[in-house]
C-alpha cells in the first residue's frame, strides 16, 4: 500500500492557487517537519495512517473517540505482546546461562 494523497485540482474550476497549494503539499511528503507546516498533508497522513492501521476508510467510519479507543487497544496489546518476548528472552538467557542441574 502505497501513500495516497488527495485528488490533484483542476486549475480552471479551483484555481491556479489551489494547484501551487496542492503541490506544496505534495512536495512536503518526504520533508523533514513537513506534516507541521501543511494542514492539507496532516489530514492525508490521518487519513492514511487509519487505513494501514484500522482498514480502509477507517476515519469516516468511526468516531474520533473510537479511532483513539482502538489504536490505544492496538499499543496496549502491542506493549503486553513486547513485555511477552522480553520475559521469554530472559527466561531462554537465564536457562542458557543457569542450567538446572537436575535436568543436565
Amino acid at each position: 500500500m502505497s501513500f495516497q494523497f488527495g485528488p490533484p485540482p483542476d486549475p480552471d474550476k479551483d484555481g491556479i492557487m489551489e494547484c501551487h497549494h496542492y503541490r506544496k503539499n505534495v512536495d512536503a511528503y518526504d520533508v523533514d517537519g513537513g506534516l507541521m507546516d501543511n494542514p492539507q498533508l496532516k489530514h492525508w497522513f490521518v487519513i492514511n495512517v487509519c487505513d494501514v492501521i484500522l482498514g480502509e476508510d477507517a476515519m469516516y467510519r468511526y468516531s474520533a473517540q473510537t479511532l483513539f479507543e482502538m489504536l490505544q487497544d492496538m499499543s496496549t496489546s502491542h506493549e503486553e505482546y513486547q513485555n511477552m518476548l522480553e520475559c521469554k528472552d530472559a527466561q531462554e538467557a537465564d536457562e542458557l546461562f543457569n542450567p538446572n542441574p537436575l535436568t543436565a
